[in-house]
């Protein structure tokens, strides 16, 4: 890999507490792909908490370390929803989400800016610009807000369905496709029991979201903003097994993080530098820089 790795002999290393940045945990696991190709993933948690202090430090670092390995063959794998997806979208019926907080927005944008590959592997953009701001402001009336009377529920349901489309078409071997089918099963199940429209074309976001409410009206909305995470994971692992490059950076949710780390480890792949979770504290990961020039 001409020197782009310096190191594999550390197994884990304690970070001290005044460490910056908001990664909050660091995984390095080395494998091949399925086309027999080593590579090593360093795969990267983020707390989503966009005003934490510790985010302007840990993004600029990120950003230095994308610039410098320009010279490799290095791609990023993000969840980004205020970057374009490899689909071309990053809005749902005029609606986007703006955000130059935190530590992973816009961070597919720049990182194609650099001459990095690129996987944004994000698509939930009619979810989230039509429920993001009922959980934002859990008390406010679904039908005040623009967005969530906007938006169909079939925008949202074809918005699931054509991602489901799309995966089923991967071919990764018989442990990933047998997640892959598993992931498509419980995410129709899901839309099943939640009863989301897929035909009328005149049932809003508000008007889905206005008969949850009740007392357990957050933890509904939260739901359905992740009852479908397996195919964000599904799409981070299709991108990692297609993949030639020697290195890759994954950088999304711990939930995603945290599932990938258990299928790459399914796949035959071993961790060979770990940075654990303290408690959702920050990280510093310029340890980095002992595995990258």
């Amino acid at each position: 890999m001409h020197k782009i790795i310096k190191s594999f002999t550390m197994l884990m290393v304690l970070v001290a507490n005044n460490s910056f940045g908001y990664f909050y945990y660091l995984c390095i696991k080395k494998g091949v792909n399925k086309n027999g190709v080593p590579h090593m993933i360093v795969l990267l948690a983020d707390y989503h908490d966009k005003t934490h202090n510790a985010n302007k430090g840990q993004r600029t670092y990120f950003e230095s370390l994308l610039k410098r390995c320009k010279k490799h063959k290095v791609k990023l794998i993000v969840e980004d929803l205020s970057s374009v997806n490899n689909d071309g979208r990053m809005m749902c019926c005029k609606f986007g989400i703006s955000c130059a907080e935190g530590v992973l927005s816009n961070l597919a944008h720049k990182a194609r800016s650099f001459g990095i590959t690129v996987d944004n592997v994000e698509y939930r953009y009619c979810r989230v610009a039509g429920i993001g701001p009922l959980i934002t402001n859990i008390q406010v009336d679904p039908h005040s807000v623009r967005s969530s009377c906007s938006i169909t529920l079939v925008s949202l349901y074809k918005e699931i369905v054509n991602e489901m489309e799309k995966i089923k078409k991967y071919n990764d071997g018989k442990k990933l496709n047998d997640y892959y089918k598993r992931s498509i099963a419980y995410v129709y199940s899901q839309l099943n029991k939640m009863k989301i429209e897929q035909n009328n074309d005149t049932k809003t976001v508000a008007h889905y979201c206005a008969q949850l409410r009740s007392n357990m009206y957050r933890k509904k909305l939260e739901h359905l903003c992740i009852f479908d995470s397996a195919l964000i994971d599904s799409n981070v692992m299709h991108s990692i097994m297609c993949c030639d490059m020697p290195i890759i950076f994954v950088a999304a949710g711990g939930s995603h993080i945290t599932q990938v780390n258990k299928l790459l480890e399914k796949m035959g792949y071993e961790s060979i530098f770990v940075v654990p979770d303290n408690n959702q504290q920050s990280i510093d990961i310029t340890v980095l820089d002992r595995f990258i020039e």
